[in-house]
């Protein structure tokens, strides 16, 4: 709902500022007062492109600034679509729009203090209002919309979004087999890989840490010789010489057991002694054992350089590492299975994807077959409606196609989109003798209204926008057809909050909110004022509308009169 109104330097209005409430909100003044650019600047706010010739004359730039209450109807799209673009819409908060019209060309948007683009104010802006009377922003005007209106009406948002939700997934499941089936075309080649390397790591039959241990391995062969003899050496001097280390140790040993049994005091000694021949013997043992067992073997050698030779490029191949190498053919393996088992993915998914297609071809022949039914009911009543409005001779029809696939004509060629395979538009033959043309080519912005107007008394739950804007809405028309289209818009008024821009007293008498619009002239500057008419004021105001400059005591009786029709209606 639209609370407030600020307007700066805008056209002829020097300063501005004006608040609304729900129900019907009147706007009217005499032919030139400014009416409609209240209009031109709740168009800026809801997201129209702005001209310089917007701005005040002799003024840098124009400020027009709206406050929208947020409540449940329509509030869950602006809500998401303000978090796409990281604007923070606290609860119970009103959302705050500004735009700033700059004589360079630099015009601004802001929306809860952030700076935005035009194209995201746009998308909050149709959510938030719908102006009808000119042919800027006006979901009427969408074939879209129209085609949601249709299934409003006809009770069919159920179905229309079960067949929405169908047709999602049938988008998944073609793109997950379209994947898939791509994959299939480089798969043979990818397959032909896997299976190389899974063979040749398997084959290789590698065992974790087994290149460090053949590298030791390696290092004995090729040294054996020199360790053999290295060894014999040294079991010559621990053992078989003349001069051997436990030869004389023995020697030793035995002088020492001598002079023990005289002199006890070298008893520590002897033990030492005695000690060092047992660990010399054991040490020559094993020396001489090492000495046997080192034997030079090419063909080991060879064998083992031949392995850390295929080592090596696995390792280069696959991965740094034994282990990584071991996990790279694993991998391949796992990869292989899958594409082998890809085969029978794509004719689960083909068999998958065929009954999505029939269940949702039936869904959306079942919605198109009730919209069909809808539509003939929705024309009567809009006509009924339209006679109601001064329109009485008016033909509204809804056009409803079917776009085919490429193909032969048949059922199964419709084109299925998430609404289903129908397109709806809305036509109206204002005149007698004319062929009914779509909404867009009305000339008459009344007319345009008047269908509006139509639409949303039978479709008063239906529509999630919350303000509505009607401007022209009582062009060509007055006595009990204007009272018709008062009573229409109270109506409605009772769910939306509604704007009109009238000329009319018996519609200015149903209002909840009268506003006027007063242009003046001061130090040869024009303005244009809007203000709140109260008691004795819109009396007057409902007057001048009834009795043009002469007003007599007969014409402001009248105007009370109609006023208290008007409360009394509300008060209904």
């Amino acid at each position: 709902m639209l609370r407030e109104l600020n307007i700066k330097n805008f056209a002829i209005i020097d300063q501005l500022q004006v608040e609304f409430g729900p129900g019907l909100n009147v706007l009217t003044g005499e032919t030139g007062a400014g009416k409609s650019i209240i209009v031109d600047a709740l168009n800026l706010v809801l997201g129209e492109r702005a001209s310089t010739d917007l701005i005040r004359t002799g003024c840098q730039e124009a400020v027009v600034e709206a406050a929208f209450e947020l409540n449940s109807r329509g509030e869950g799209p602006v809500r998401a679509l303000l978090a796409e673009q990281g604007i923070e819409a606290r609860p119970g908060e009103d959302l705050l729009v500004r735009r700033v019209i700059s004589s360079t060309g630099k015009n601004k948007v802001y929306i809860n203090g952030s700076q935005a683009t035009l194209a995201a104010l746009s998308a909050v802006g149709a959510h938030l209002a719908d102006i009808h009377g000119q042919h800027e922003h006006q979901s009427l005007l969408s074939l879209e919309h129209q085609l949601a209106m249709l299934d409003s009406f006809g009770s069919l948002d159920e179905l229309r979004n079960t067949v929405a939700a169908d047709y999602r997934r049938l988008q998944d499941l073609r793109a997950e087999l379209s994947s898939l089936e791509a994959g299939e075309r480089e798969k043979a080649q990818r397959e032909d890989l896997l299976r190389y390397q899974a063979h040749e790591i398997e084959t290789s039959r590698l065992l974790p840490g087994e290149d460090e241990a053949l590298a030791q391995e390696q290092k004995l062969l090729v040294n054996s010789e020199k360790l053999a003899g290295l060894a014999r050496a040294a079991d010559d001097e621990l053992y078989t010489s003349d001069r051997a280390a436990l030869t004389g140790l023995k020697r030793a040993v035995a002088g020492l057991r001598e002079i023990v049994s005289i002199d006890p005091r070298l008893s520590g000694a002897l033990e030492l002694c005695e000690a060092g021949r047992v660990q010399i013997e054991e040490a020559a043992r094993e020396v001489s054992s090492y000495a046997e067992d080192v034997e030079f073997d090419p063909r080991r050698l060879e064998e083992i350089g031949d392995r850390i030779d295929l080592l090596q490029r696995l390792k280069k191949k696959y991965g740094g590492t034994i282990d990584e190498v071991i996990a790279f053919g694993a991998a391949a393996a796992a990869e292989l299975e899958r594409m082998e088992r890809s085969g029978e993915e794509i004719a689960r998914l083909r068999k998958e994807l065929a009954g999505a297609m029939t269940a949702l071809t039936a869904k959306a022949l079942e919605l198109s077959k009730q919209r069909q039914a809808a539509a003939r009911d929705l024309e009567k009543k809009v006509e009924q409606e339209l006679g109601h409005l001064g329109m009485k001779k008016s033909v509204f029809s809804v056009h409803i196609t079917q776009e085919q696939e490429a193909g032969d004509d048949t059922e199964k060629s419709l084109k299925l989109g998430p609404r289903g395979v129908d397109h709806a538009e809305f036509l109206i033959s204002p005149n007698p003798g004319e062929e009914p043309k779509a909404l867009a080519r009305i000339a008459s912005g009344g007319e345009l209204s008047r269908v509006m107007l139509a639409l949303k008394t039978i479709l008063a739950e239906g529509d999630r926008i919350p303000t509505l804007v009607f401007d022209e809405v009582d062009a060509g028309i007055g006595g009990a057809v204007a009272e018709e289209v008062g009573r229409k818009l109270q109506k409605i008024a009772e769910r939306y909050q509604v704007f009109c821009i009238t000329h009319l007293a018996q519609i200015a008498s149903m209002a909840a909110r009268h506003y006027g619009v007063v242009k003046s002239v001061a130090k040869d500057r024009t303005s244009t004022e809007v203000r709140a008419l109260e008691g004795g004021e819109q009396v007057d105001e409902v007057a001048r509308m009834l009795g043009g400059k002469t007003i007599t005591p007969a014409t402001m009786k009248h105007a009370e009169e109609m006023i208290e029709r008007g409360r009394a209606a509300w008060a209904r």
